[in-house]
């Protein structure tokens, strides 16, 4: 499931967009891929890919969610 949390960066609030079944993101104004995102409030949407990460990538990404 797509998951959303917001964020602070240098007093910025940014919304980060992640999998939570360690699966890639799909942008849909783009129909690109990623790992996770982090972009300005209302900017862009996402669906869940059916491909999973690799499993190096899921390690790496448990330790910094």
């Amino acid at each position: 499931m797509i998951k959303q949390e917001t964020i602070i960066v240098n007093d910025r609030q940014l919304i980060k967009t992640y999998s939570d079944a360690n699966k890639y993101i799909i942008q849909n104004e783009t129909g690109k891929k990623y790992v996770e995102a982090i972009d300005i409030p209302n900017k862009y949407t996402y669906i869940e890919s059916d491909e999973e990460l690799p499993k190096e990538i899921n390690e790496d990404e448990q330790q910094s969610i």
